[in-house]
């Protein structure tokens, strides 16, 4: 069980570094963020957070399991 919470809470950090564009060089932000709308980045950004709740969650409850039933 607790491996099963640690892989989603990588998984979803992962997800969200690559929605927020935290992977690319500054000539690859500079670019995406020129060719992307403004409702797009809102969007991207809405679900980035998202998945960054979910996976400091995930993270938390694979702490709790571990603590408790070692």
């Amino acid at each position: 069980m607790m491996d099963l919470l640690l892989y989603a809470g990588i998984a979803c950090l992962l997800v969200t570094g690559i929605l927020s564009g935290a992977f690319t060089t500054g000539y690859q932000q500079r670019g995406n963020f020129y060719a992307d709308s403004k409702d797009d980045r809102a969007s991207r950004k809405k679900a980035a957070n998202w998945f960054f709740l979910a996976g400091i969650v995930f993270l938390a409850a694979a702490g709790i399991v571990y603590l408790l039933f070692r």
